[in-house]
């Protein structure tokens, strides 16, 4: 059972270094983002409906069908009167090449909810691509957070917010 072990990993390790090429190419990718989010659970009330902006800029690696591209980002969203969440955040993307390119994405963070109430935040979601030479336009949908703290006081988020945001993006790969 051991030896059978061995030889996937060895023949599957194999079959991912075929996949890299000697030289990976990269470049910086630039993205901008038009969103609206439906809160699932929080402070306000469950529902309520906001849009926004994002942007993101990173280093896209290509390695044989996939490109890995680390990002840093900020978004802002207007949920309701009371929650505009704005988020900073680190993170990154994997994507198959392509015309069409399928992606997933997550990222980590801090959000500032309201004046002086802040929180940990990321989120998890999937998008879909249309490439052509260095421009990319695309769908993207994902899950949201922004995590109660800890500490009481008046820099925390007493509730945790979350929502599901859906949205439009463009980019440009250098």
């Amino acid at each position: 059972m051991r030896r059978n072990l061995f030889l996937i990993s060895v023949i599957t390790g194999l079959g991912v270094v075929g996949f890299i090429p000697s030289t990976a190419r990269a470049g910086i990718s630039v993205g901008a983002d038009m969103n609206v989010g439906v809160v699932t659970s929080g402070g306000g009330p469950l529902g309520d409906v906001g849009s926004g902006i994002g942007g993101r800029i990173g280093y896209r690696a290509n390695l044989g069908p996939f490109a890995i591209t680390p990002e840093i980002g900020g978004s802002y969203l207007r949920l309701n009167s009371v929650e505009t969440p704005m988020r900073g955040v680190v993170g990154g993307r994997l994507a198959l090449r392509g015309v069409v390119q399928p992606s997933i994405f997550a990222h980590y963070g801090i959000a500032l909810v309201q004046r002086d109430v802040r929180g940990p935040t990321y989120d998890l979601g999937g998008a879909v691509d249309f490439s052509a030479s260095i421009v990319r336009v695309g769908v993207h949908a994902g899950y949201v957070a922004v995590q109660g703290t800890l500490d009481r006081g008046v820099y925390s988020v007493y509730t945790p917010l979350e929502w599901v945001e859906l949205g439009l993006h463009a980019g440009l790969g250098f």
